[in-house]
């Protein structure tokens, strides 16, 4: 059972015009690209081959599971006559396929290409696409991983006080001082970056700005009357740091939720265009906006379609947070 005050929040946020909008555009937008696989592709999502049911939308088969001899990729449009029946998606490009059947790879868009091609003749809305999907899923698991780690150490230190507070506040600090982009050019060149090495190298200093302000909560929260209440009804320290400080200390991990997810996106798509982002062909964002910066001068699609896709994202997310914070201010 929700709370009148909890209620009252949620109908703010409801009221507000631009964060149901931008709740329902970043959810199209979230679970298009997860299906991208059934709107984008060069494989069937279901067909009947030989008797048997394939999905090649989401298995990869080899050649000769299907019959075929030699090495290489299948080409599932080849294998047309022979399906009994099949289940394509709306469009036929995969965003590592190249459309060999243009006259130069760097397209504008057409009734083929919607959003026209890159520099090696990929579809660009399929890149987008499958980009919007990794784009999403690092900055929320930038935003669950930072907070967690955060909102663990900052209460922790707050509630305990003394000597590991101020430990803590030095670790923070240090953390905060560190260099990030000359670590992150020696990480770079060491290893092959994945968005997995990505995120936990941004994770491992995205931690201390909520650190800071669960570490308040926590020092303000242990000295109010309903914490004193129950440390005299007996309550341990492991109950009253989860069962009273924790959930009275959700405010901050609320209504800066939007901005983290914001940062993350933002940070990908960033050292994705400095050429430090995930490694190609991994379709991305910031990939795409780095080939509109060497071609802006004949290929002005890779510069738009990318960026309006990046500021509608933080556009919606910033309307989002913006009516959180609204709802979750204690002043109104």
């Amino acid at each position: 059972m929700m709370s009148p005050d909890f209620q009252r929040r949620l109908q703010h946020i409801r009221g507000s015009k631009r964060a149901m909008v931008s709740i329902g555009l970043l959810l199209l937008m979230l679970v298009s690209s997860l299906c991208a696989e059934l709107i984008t592709n060069s494989r069937p999502i279901i067909a009947k081959f030989n008797d048997r049911l394939i999905v090649p939308a989401y298995v990869q088969y080899s050649r000769e599971q299907l019959g075929q001899e030699g090495a290489g990729i299948v080409d599932y449009r080849e294998l047309k006559p022979q399906y009994q029946w099949s289940l394509w998606p709306l469009l036929s490009w995969d965003p590592f396929e190249i459309d060999s059947e243009q006259s130069e790879y760097l397209s504008p868009p057409s009734a083929s290409h919607l959003m026209g091609t890159d520099s090696a003749g990929r579809d660009v809305f399929a890149r987008l696409l499958y980009g919007t999907r990794i784009s999403f899923l690092f900055g929320i698991a930038y935003w669950i991983v930072t907070y967690l780690m955060g909102t663990v150490i900052g209460l922790f230190t707050g509630f305990v006080g003394g000597r590991v507070d101020l430990y803590g506040q030095r670790l923070i600090e240090i953390f905060q001082s560190t260099p990030h982009f000359p670590l992150l050019l020696f990480i770079v060149s060491v290893m092959t970056p994945s968005p997995a090495i990505l995120a936990l190298f941004l994770c491992l200093f995205g931690w201390t700005g909520i650190a800071q302000y669960m570490r308040l909560e926590a020092l303000r929260n242990r000295n109010l009357t309903f914490t004193e209440a129950a440390v005299s009804m007996g309550a341990g320290r492991t109950r009253l740091l989860f069962k009273h400080i924790l959930p009275n200390s959700l405010i901050p991990i609320i209504t800066f939720s939007p901005m983290a997810v914001i940062g993350g996106i933002y940070s990908l798509a960033s050292l994705d265009l400095l050429g430090f982002g995930v490694p190609p062909p991994t379709p991305s964002w910031g990939e795409l906006l780095d080939q509109a910066r060497a071609n802006y001068q004949v290929a002005w699609w890779l510069a738009v379609f990318p960026s309006v896709f990046l500021f509608l994202t933080i556009l919606c997310l910033n309307f989002l947070g913006e009516a959180i914070r609204k709802a979750f201010d204690p002043r109104a």
